[in-house]
């Protein structure tokens, strides 16, 4: 009889961004729509009712119109679930050249970048690293910012609930593998006594293309019901390798 799994809550410094519930996709994003930056105390007094509204912070979107922000107000914000991956993978071979290359592509899903409740609130986690967004914060001069007010004070308004303001983008493209090979023409290695003389040099992970602000985009999961969700996860790094193939 149940419409969402109740025993499926994962929960990341307090914040629970998932429901997983009939008709919406596996592991989905849950929890407040940011409808904009409260600009001036009058628009907190004109808005609807919410716990630490204050000129900077955050003004959730009163889904159900009943001039109230609580949990009745959370709404679906996203899928973690691609609607395309895919891969191309082309070799050119010329006068004993060689150039493959393999790209990978994931598009149309997004990320819940739980890492900017670290970097982009003082309060979350002092003393430790600060997102350079936070220089453009909210201040009464800059109204056009979509980073809160920096400040120290930690409430429903700032950064204890799941929002929209941690759903990216996640799609990309990443150039997987690069290889560049010579092999020798077979006149040259009959004096050696070879049948195959190949030497290249390859790397993994040379570039990817995003717009998602986190460290790495491929973030992954601990269960089908639980993915998508980066907490700071250490990004791909580059491998470079150089080789030779030799046949008797």
């Amino acid at each position: 009889g149940l419409t969402y799994l109740t025993t499926v809550n994962p929960g990341f410094r307090g914040i629970n961004p998932i429901r997983n519930q009939l008709g919406h996709s596996i592991s989905s994003f849950y929890g407040y729509k940011v409808a904009g930056i409260y600009q001036n105390a009058g628009e907190v007094t004109g808005s609807a009712t919410q716990s630490g509204a204050a000129p900077g912070r955050f003004r959730y979107e009163d889904i159900n119109g009943d001039g109230v922000i609580d949990d009745k107000d959370r709404t679906y914000l996203g899928s973690p679930v691609p609607k395309f991956t895919g891969g191309f993978n082309f070799t050119v071979r010329m006068k004993g050249f060689d150039l493959s290359a393999y790209l990978y592509t994931s598009l149309g899903n997004k990320i819940f970048n739980v890492s900017k409740w670290f970097t982009d609130f003082y309060p979350s986690f002092q003393g430790a690293a600060i997102s350079e967004r936070v220089k453009d914060s909210w201040t009464p001069t800059n109204t056009g910012a979509t980073t809160p007010i920096f400040e120290s004070a930690s409430n429903f308004s700032t950064n204890t609930q799941s929002s929209s303001f941690y759903v990216e983008n996640g799609s990309y493209l990443r150039m997987q593998n690069l290889t560049l090979g010579y092999t020798l023409p077979t006149n040259m290695l009959d004096r050696v006594k070879l049948n195959k003389l190949r030497v290249y040099t390859a790397v993994n992970n040379l570039f990817t293309i995003t717009g998602y602000k986190g460290l790495d985009p491929s973030v992954g999961g601990a269960a089908d019901t639980n993915f998508g969700i980066d907490v700071g996860n250490y990004p791909i790094t580059k491998q470079y390798t150089i080789g030779i193939n030799l046949g008797f």
